[in-house]
């Protein structure tokens, strides 16, 4: 089943480039009694941000961590420094909005997070807003669908285990889409989400087939910014 997500503005640079192993992590969270997971590394301070807004305190269990605020940012840095695997952070923004995140710590290098609330993604499904712009970009998403676009073949460093090809392209009213081929080269197969895929100036993301068994190849549609 396809589905399609509208984002506004995401870390890093367009899918057109290199995918780096260490993309930011976007949490989304309709409400303060659910929580989110994310990964952090253990040895160095991980970024954390929520979107739009500054970061007035973050807390929890006593002995777990440290917080370095950035005041001039509202963003601020968080540093395991227990062995346990998992714990658990509050954070309050200076909207008094807040959000539960369960961190899993691992032993990797230093890790970006991008926390946003349910009321700042007002228009996460695409076509909850018929918006011109909105418009347009179903427009391009469909023409990527029905095969349209002019042939290119461009292999992309992903994950490993994985052939991730730019097939085609098109570019129509400040808007750019691509359509990639990704292959599982495992024996296992790899659930994706859409999320996994987000960078600065995406629109919307599109998974033809987010389960993918052992040989399999799906098709995923970007529709970013036009480069300026």
């Amino acid at each position: 089943m396809k589905k399609i997500f509208l984002v506004s503005a995401l870390l890093a640079s367009s899918l057109a480039g290199s995918f780096p192993a260490t993309a930011a992590q976007v949490l989304y969270q309709d409400s303060p009694a659910e929580s989110t997971t994310a990964i952090v590394s253990r040895s160095e301070p991980n970024l954390i941000t929520v979107s739009g807004r500054k970061i007035k305190r973050i807390y929890g269990a006593e002995g777990l961590f440290t917080v370095t605020p950035e005041p001039e940012t509202g963003s601020a840095w968080l540093k395991p420094i227990s062995d346990k695997p998992m714990m658990t952070v509050f954070i309050t923004d200076e909207d008094g909005q807040h959000y539960k995140i369960l961190l899993k710590v691992q032993d990797i290098p230093a890790e970006t997070i991008i926390v946003k609330g349910a009321n700042k993604q007002p228009g996460l499904v695409i076509n909850q807003k018929n918006e011109p712009r909105n418009d347009d970009i179903l427009s391009m998403v469909d023409a990527l669908y029905n095969g349209e676009g002019d042939e290119t073949r461009k292999k992309i460093p992903l994950w490993k285990g994985t052939r991730f090809e730019l097939a085609r392209t098109i570019d129509l009213r400040g808007i750019r889409g691509e359509a990639y081929l990704l292959t599982n080269l495992t024996d296992k197969p790899i659930v994706m989400d859409e999320r996994e895929f987000y960078r600065e100036g995406v629109e919307a993301i599109v998974i033809e087939n987010p389960d993918l068994e052992a040989g399999q190849t799906t098709e995923i549609f970007v529709v970013n910014e036009a480069e300026q």
